[in-house]
């Protein structure tokens, strides 16, 4: 039988509060408005966007949308989130770009809109659960820790690049960066009420490993529930920006 490769919860590194002490934050200015961002992009959420190159205007003479020509009447604006040009009609709505982190609501287009819509609940509510953690049963399958100290809390980092596992005791944790997550396995058992997730990922020896968390007993069943659903939402938004991938 293959032997499946564990993870050491209890394997002491870097905390939380020294990783983000890393990561300060500044705000700049742009033609698209105001934004707050890492003053280094090898810090910033795996989450945001940049900031697109805005299409010349000598380069559009019709909307990008309704192909409408541009005139003394029908205006030209610039979508903050694709930069494409539209009229004003194609480009009419004004909303909040979490994933781009501008300050104020910003002019999108008819069809960002609708994507950044869809992306709401996961910015404004579960991005929120992920770094407020949850409560887990770790897998046995999967772990070297004796069953005494099979309970451990997973949690988002603040800046959103590391999966943090407590466990053992409050200063022994292991963190897992984000962009070295290969798959997220969900299972769900409706009768139960329960979820479990299988986090398979490389470390820095490119060796894959691989942890599986379940949601417990009451009272922390739902709100490891809601997580699970959080991560695997997560997951979905990281593999958006890989090579060969667009938003």
């Amino acid at each position: 039988m293959k032997r499946r490769k564990v993870v050491d919860i209890g394997e002491p590194v870097k905390s939380e509060l020294t990783m983000e002490a890393a990561c300060p934050k500044k705000l700049i200015k742009s033609k698209s408005g105001l934004r707050i961002v890492a003053t280094n992009d090898e810090y910033k959420s795996p989450f945001f966007l940049c900031e697109p190159q805005w299409i010349p205007d000598s380069e559009s003479t019709n909307c990008t949308g309704c192909k409408a020509k541009f005139d003394f009447i029908t205006r030209r604006h610039h979508c903050r989130r694709c930069g494409q040009i539209y009229c004003g009609s194609c480009c009419d709505s004004k909303m909040g770009l979490p994933r781009m982190c501008f300050v104020d609501p910003v002019r999108v287009c008819n069809r960002c809109a609708l994507v950044t819509n869809k992306e709401s609940n996961f910015f404004d509510r579960q991005l929120k659960t992920l770094t407020s953690g949850a409560t887990f049963l770790l897998d046995q399958g999967f772990s070297t820790c004796p069953d005494s100290v099979n309970f451990l809390v997973c949690r988002l980092s603040q800046d959103h690049r590391y999966l943090v596992f407590e466990g053992r005791t409050a200063d022994s944790m292991n963190t897992v960066e984000l962009r070295q997550l290969k798959t997220i396995g969900v299972a769900r058992d409706p009768d139960a009420g329960t979820s479990s997730v299988e986090i398979v990922y490389s470390n820095k020896q490119q060796t894959e490993q691989r942890v599986k968390l379940c949601s417990g007993p009451e009272p922390h069943r739902k709100l490891a529930n809601a997580w699970i659903d959080a991560i695997q939402q997560a997951f979905k938004f990281l593999c958006e920006h890989r090579p060969g991938n667009s938003d």
